[in-house]
């Protein structure tokens, strides 16, 4: 409850804020102006870091207990988010940048949170000086990694929003939960503000929250190795912050190696020239999504391993992308060739004109049938001192059918997944036939997440189109049914995920005309208000 409480106060306030934040920007200066380097061709108010940041913040320091480290981690991010805003309001020049990130870690250091074990020097404590510098140094360059990688929308956002999936993940794993709440908390703060940076960005999150990310992130993965549990690998913050160090190190060099600053500014990052290889926008986006999530594998997967194998792999793997991008900077590889219809998906499954009704009512009535199954459970959960009370439940249900269509939306959307859990539920406690029905609700499950696909694919992008948002969501539901223990859990995942997608496909063709769904998901309201009540 405590991390679900996080993420829902961390995703609320950076979500209320954001459209507040956005209308007084102009006032404020902290706006994004278009330029040479940029990929956007209006001003965008870059903003949305301050509600990122306060939504983490606010979560933390309602949930978490403020010891010496995590206050420390608070005061940090509050100096870097200061600095942060006060560049993209009068853009102030590198070397003030540099000396609020001085400050913040300066003072992290000083609460005790740094790097005490070093690899490949043994479990006993390195000497201070070498411990000190290379917390500044991974946290720094952390920090500015992060805030270098925001060329594109969702990109820096959606990277990190991974990162911090892992550093949960670990911190269950090893017992950490305050680091796993405070994870939790800037996923919510970064998921609310995802809902306006999607192609094409409303708002942008600025240095303000590029940074704080950057560093939050940097440092609870050292807080999780170093003082949280000492048997994680301590070289694991270098698979986590995985991606945008590469890009970072590897831009740098090539800048030295033509005679240029470090420093300097180009178009040398990994999403520019995925641009150039001809990748779109968002491919360009997923495909640094899957990268990143390549690095983040790995340290789950070798969270307790030997040193030589976490930076081993780093190494292999940052090695093999070089590669791969240097041969295909030389052949001048292209990913696409020709122009690409933003107006509709062309593939051979069009020709068919009967594959989209039949796609269509296949994801319809499907649903209706599963939902009439899964309300005839209340024959067999219903007791008869309940009846007076399911018929003022009735009644009320039948009051909706005047509410107005779009709260009716989000009615039918909440009262098909609270039943979709609940039947998830009650399958798992049944003593008959247990095997049978979840091998059964699965392939029911994967028939109707096939069938989706297809008929997004047939479908034209005005009517249905997929985002780099989407692209998230399946890779965590993809991470969910490999890490979750509890089977009830990932099983209840999956279900929602191709229900979720099932039901806006239908919604965004026409929310509305689809009536005997809208009956049988107030019915289901009902089978979740029985459900609670035999069950509290």
């Amino acid at each position: 409850m405590t991390y679900l409480l996080s993420f829902l106060i961390a995703i609320l306030v950076s979500w209320g804020l954001i459209p507040s934040l956005v209308r007084y920007a102009p006032q404020l200066g902290m706006l994004d102006a278009p330029g040479e380097r940029k990929m956007h061709s209006t001003v965008i108010p870059r903003c949305g870091g301050i509600g990122i940041a306060l939504g983490a913040i606010c979560a933390t320091v309602a949930l978490v207990p403020l010891s010496t480290v995590y206050f420390s981690l608070i005061i940090g991010g509050i100096i870097i988010v200061l600095f942060g805003v006060a560049d993209d309001i009068l853009d102030i020049n590198y070397k003030w940048k540099f000396l609020g990130q001085t400050i913040a870690v300066c003072f992290v250091i000083s609460q005790g949170v740094y790097i005490k074990v070093v690899p490949f020097m043994g479990m006993n404590e390195a000497p201070l000086l070498v411990s000190y510098t290379l917390t500044f140094l991974f946290v720094i360059g952390s920090t500015n990694a992060v805030n270098l990688s925001d060329g594109l929308d969702g990109l820096a956002a959606g990277i990190m929003l991974l990162s911090f999936a892992c550093i949960a993940v670990l911190g269950l794993f090893s017992g950490g939960l305050a680091v796993s709440i405070m994870a939790i908390a800037v996923i919510g703060g970064i998921i609310g503000f995802l809902r306006f940076n999607t192609y094409p960005a409303m708002v942008f999150m600025g240095d303000a929250g590029s940074q704080f990310i950057g560093f939050m992130a940097a440092l609870l993965a050292i807080t999780l190795t170093q003082h949280v549990s000492t048997a994680l690998n301590p070289a694991l913050p270098l698979l986590i912050m995985g991606l945008p160090i590469l890009d970072t190190l590897s831009v740098m060099v090539q800048r030295v190696r033509v005679g240029r600053s470090p420093f300097s500014p180009d178009k040398r990052h990994i999403h520019h020239k995925l641009l150039t290889y001809g990748f779109t926008h968002e491919q360009s986006v997923v495909a640094i999504y899957i990268l990143q999530v390549v690095f983040l594998i790995s340290a789950f997967l070798l969270k307790y391993s030997a040193d030589w194998e976490v930076v081993g792999l780093y190494v292999l793997i940052s090695s093999a992308l070089l590669v791969a991008f240097y041969l295909a900077g030389s052949k001048h590889w292209l990913l696409n060739t020709g122009d690409i219809s933003i107006d509709k998906r062309k593939n051979r499954l069009r020709r068919y004109q009967w594959i989209f009704p039949f796609c269509r009512n296949y994801i319809e009535y499907s649903i209706i049938i599963y939902l009439i199954l899964l309300s005839l459970q209340l024959i067999f959960v219903i007791r008869p001192e309940w009846y007076l009370e399911l018929i003022f439940l009735l009644v009320a249900l039948l009051i909706l059918k005047w509410v107005p269509n779009k709260a009716q939306g989000i009615l039918i959307r909440v009262g098909i997944y609270s039943s979709v859990l609940v039947g998830c539920y009650q399958l798992f406690n049944s003593s008959y036939l247990q095997e049978l029905l979840l091998n059964a609700v699965d392939l029911f499950f994967i028939l109707l997440l096939m069938v989706v696909t297809v008929a997004i694919r047939v479908t034209r992008k005005a009517y249905f189109k997929l985002t780099t948002q989407d692209v998230l969501v399946l890779l965590f539901v993809i991470a969910a049914l490999f890490v979750v223990e509890v089977e009830f859990v990932a099983r209840a995942l999956f279900y929602l995920f191709c229900l979720g997608y099932a039901l806006e496909y239908l919604f965004h063709r026409d929310a509305y005309m689809f009536r005997a769904l809208r009956v049988l998901a107030f019915f289901c309201m009902l089978n979740f208000s029985v459900f609670l009540s035999i069950y509290s």
